[in-house]
């Protein structure tokens, strides 16, 4: 395990077992995933002092080690559970930001290709009710090693509302300078609105989505604007939204200002964990001094761009610096500012 002279940042969240069928119909089986990792790789393009903190089943950790060897970051945080844990994820890939996770052998039946025995059953495993997602995982202050106090950010990525509205009290007392939180669909739903000011509040950094603002809000608003205007209040310093059509919106609380990123246009081959890319490359190149929010947005939006070009962590590591450091400039003499009230409902 690699030693590092110190943790800059501590990413938390889940590991997956992911098997993808993506856009060209190319097919990679168990191949390691979740949140946390795509997050990790695109953090790691910037900057390598990350210390992952994580609960997992030993036998993910025995298969995948020397790939989570390869990412060359501290790994001291994961630790092990025998509670069984379903984090076997299926992904066939439709274009854009569509895909279906259910008619495996349908799916499998069209590329010519033989369904993996880790995916047998896994409908039925995922309706089993001894089997807990491994977004339900909590962590605890025990989860965090002694080495990963003082780290400057700390990275929130999808869990269930309970996992992380537990540990943010524990995380402040950590001396981080910043919280970032990546939201996740299942609390941005309505019956979760009442808790979601207590969530936010004091988080610098909340990562979202156009869909999710929607959901969360669709019982009670119609419009879009009203929505934006209302979340801008909930406690979040910044928030992050991935729109629906292109790119990304960055809201301050302190004003209706929006600054509006685009997305480098590519052809998505695979847009799983494009966000979470987005969210680590953000917290990473905010590490860096004199680097505004914008610029910081710009490289954010190369490297998630990198991230649905291909499949995998892998991919996301074999980029050259050169490729998003341009993307990047270009993305960023293209980005454009605006109000709330210029948003389309």
């Amino acid at each position: 395990m690699p030693m590092q002279h110190s943790i800059h940042t501590v990413i938390c969240g889940i590991f997956n077992q992911e098997t993808i069928i993506n856009h060209l119909n190319q097919v990679s089986i168990d191949r390691p995933g979740g949140g946390i990792l795509y997050a990790a790789a695109g953090h790691s393009l910037f900057n390598k002092n990350i210390g992952l903190v994580a609960k997992t089943n030993p036998m993910f950790i025995e298969k995948f080690d020397k790939e989570l060897e390869k990412l060359g970051i501290d790994r001291k945080g994961i630790t092990t559970t025998t509670r069984p844990i379903n984090d076997v994820r299926f992904y066939r890939i439709l274009g854009g930001d569509r895909w279906e996770t259910t008619n495996l052998k349908r799916h499998f039946y069209e590329v010519g290709c033989v369904i993996p025995k880790s995916l047998l059953g896994i409908e039925n495993q995922m309706n089993t009710s001894s089997f807990k997602q491994t977004e339900d995982i909590s962590l605890t202050s025990s989860d965090f090693p002694a080495e990963y106090s003082g780290a400057r950010s700390i990275l929130l990525t999808p869990q269930s509302f309970q996992a992380h509205f537990s540990c943010i009290p524990f995380l402040r007392t950590m001396g981080a300078q910043k919280i970032f939180m990546r939201s996740s669909p299942s609390y941005m739903v309505p019956g979760k609105l009442i808790n979601i000011p207590k969530l936010l509040n004091g988080i610098d950094f909340f990562f979202t989505t156009e869909q999710e603002i929607r959901t969360l809000f669709k019982a009670r608003l119609d419009r879009y604007q009203t929505m934006l205007e209302i979340l801008r209040t909930y406690g979040a310093t910044y928030i992050f939204i991935k729109a629906k059509e292109n790119g990304f919106l960055l809201m301050n609380a302190e004003d209706q200002q929006i600054c509006q990123i685009p997305d480098y246009p590519v052809f998505t081959v695979d847009p799983i964990g494009e966000y979470d890319c987005f969210c680590g490359a953000f917290t990473a190149c905010l590490l860096t001094e004199n680097r505004s929010l914008e610029d910081c947005a710009a490289n954010a939006s190369a490297v998630a761009s990198i991230c649905r070009e291909g499949s995998g962590v892998a991919h996301i590591l074999k980029t050259y610096p050169a490729i998003y450091r341009l993307r990047a400039e270009l993305i960023a003499h293209d980005i454009t500012h605006s109000t709330i009230s210029s948003i389309s409902d």
